[in-house]
């Protein structure tokens, strides 16, 4: 039984970590490796790029031009980088490079759909577009998106911190989450919220789903344990992440959370903000 785990290969330096991040979540099992690389559509990404104001002249001529020489650049980029990490890693043979051109989201989309693991880079640079593709590709794909931090951790399963809310989303993350929180060295189960009075957390109906739910995971792990971490006076976010970077979480699992407008419907502001700042890798479901 292999997993088949697909993966960007953009050109960018920062390949490098997602590449090493995807094969430690194969946990030393084997795994076949699908390496996507998407072409810009020149004259799509030039309209883009001038807003629709297009006349077809030279100066179109000319931003397409550009845009080919770029794709080009980037191409022969992921292609090394491809090829070095396989030599480096021992996967060529499980491994394929895959050129496809268009939108990239779209194509990690239609591509992710029907694998086990999509695993993708953090937000960097243009941060409104790389969380508009990590939206549309958590949204759309319909499988488990790990999100690899700045750096990969030694091993993934030192220990694995559950996010979690009483909702449909967090039972999804814990359920793809299994592997990993099996064979974790301990796994902490924290619910993040104020207190009503010591020892009485307002979210009455999480913290008793929670203890449910250590209940269940220790037949699977018995180094599994409950965490409740007030807000005091910080944020939900700022609680959680302080938390998990005190346990030394090398993992995070935790529902694609969305509250409010249609572009916080996938990505509430607390995930949003939890990719920003977590310093972990982030395994979701929506």
């Amino acid at each position: 039984m292999s997993q088949h785990i697909l993966l960007p290969a953009t050109g960018d330096p920062s390949d490098d970590v997602v590449f090493a991040t995807a094969l430690a979540a194969t946990l030393g099992m084997p795994a076949h490796f699908t390496f996507l690389h998407v072409r810009q559509d020149p004259v799509a990404a030039a309209v883009g790029i001038a807003g629709g104001g297009m006349d077809g002249g030279y100066g179109a001529g000319l931003l397409m031009e550009a845009i080919e020489q770029d794709d080009v650049v980037a191409e022969a980029a992921a292609r090394a980088a491809f090829a070095a990490f396989c030599a480096t890693s021992g996967i060529a043979e499980q491994a394929a490079l895959t050129v496809e051109t268009g939108e990239e989201r779209i194509c990690l989309v239609e591509h992710g759909r029907t694998v086990d693991l999509v695993v993708i880079g953090r937000p960097r640079g243009r941060e409104a577009v790389a969380l508009g593709r990590l939206q549309d590709v958590l949204g759309g794909i319909g499988r488990p998106l790990l999100i690899a931090a700045q750096t990969c951790p030694a091993a993934l399963l030192e220990t694995v911190v559950i996010a979690w809310k009483d909702t449909a989303q967090a039972a999804r993350a814990v359920a793809v989450a299994m592997p990993f929180i099996a064979r974790a060295r301990r796994v902490l189960v924290m619910t993040v919220g104020e207190e009503a009075s010591p020892g009485s957390p307002i979210d009455a109906p999480s913290v008793a789903s929670r203890d449910r739910l250590v209940a269940t995971l220790a037949r699977h792990n018995a180094q599994v344990t409950a965490w409740h971490v007030p807000v005091a006076g910080a944020s939900a976010v700022e609680a959680l992440l302080a938390a998990a970077t005190e346990a030394r979480a090398s993992l995070l699992v935790m529902g694609g959370y969305g509250h409010g407008e249609l572009r916080e419907m996938v990505f509430g502001g607390f995930t949003h903000s939890v990719l920003g700042g977590a310093a972990m890798p982030v395994l979701m479901m929506h």
